[in-house]
Formats: C-alpha cells, structure tokens, sequence
C-alpha cells in the first residue's frame, strides 16, 4: 500500500494545475523549484540527523519521499495561487496546511502506510520545520517579482 500511495503523491497531484490559468502558474513556477530546492536539503539533513527513515517509496528515490516531488510542489503552488494577494491569508493557509501534515497527515497516513517513521524528531519539531520554510519562500517570491 505504501509502494501505491508514494506513486500517487508522486503523480497524481499534478492534475490538479490543469484548470489553472497557466499564465498565473509560470509566475509562481519559480518559487515551486525553490521550495522542491529546499525541501530537499531538508531530506538530506533528516537523513544526516535520523530525523526520520524513509521505509516505502518509488524505486528511484532513496532519501527524499515521492511526496517532496509531487505533493509539496502542487500544494505550495495552489497556496501561491489562491493565497499570495494577501499576506495574512497566505500565513494564515500556511499554518493551517502545515499542521494538518505535522499532526494528521504525518502520523495518520503517511507513518500509518509506510511512507516514512519519525525518529529523532517529533511532529511539533516537523510542524517547526515545514512553517520555517513560509517566510523563506514568501520573501523570495518578493524577491523574484522585484527583478
């Protein structure tokens, strides 16, 4: 089951931009590689420091999950698109999402189906971790836009 829901969080969320106006998703396209960018280093520091162990996943992954390829980039674009105009929202959507996945989605499916276990980190420390990367990607969409 793990096998198929690594596969699904890889591709399927994907779909999801289709009935976006495209010419919205190139503005925000930078922002995504940012946080595919920075998502990765965390992987890799998780796997220096056993945050957690990755135990199911796609076969041409090792360290990172599916997720951070599929799930992350589409989630933080619809954030992006939906949310940018207002800062509060944006923040506001932020903590939301990133604690549904520290709390819910973590331990209740992702640990559940074999996606990855938490070691030496607690699903306080991932919620930490995921809402740090919110005003780091905001200042550099900001960024972006000023160039």
């Amino acid at each position: 089951m793990g096998q198929l829901l690594s596969w699904l969080l890889l591709i399927v969320p994907w779909f999801l931009l289709i009935p976006l106006d495209s010419k919205r998703i190139r503005h925000f396209s930078s922002v995504v590689f940012f946080t595919i960018f920075l998502d990765t280093i965390n992987w890799q520091v998780a796997s220096v420091y056993h945050w957690w162990t990755i135990t199911n996943n796609v076969f041409f992954l090792k360290d990172i999950s599916s997720f951070a390829y599929g799930f992350l980039p589409v989630t933080t674009m619809l954030v992006f698109y939906f949310t940018y105009q207002n800062v509060w929202l944006f923040f506001g959507t932020n903590i939301i999402i990133d604690a549904f996945q520290a709390f819910i989605i973590s331990p209740f499916v992702f640990e559940k189906f074999g996606i990855y276990k938490m070691i030496n980190m607690s699903n306080f420390g991932l919620f930490l971790l995921l809402l740090s990367l919110v005003p780091i990607i905001y200042l550099y969409q900001k960024w972006y836009e000023r160039k």
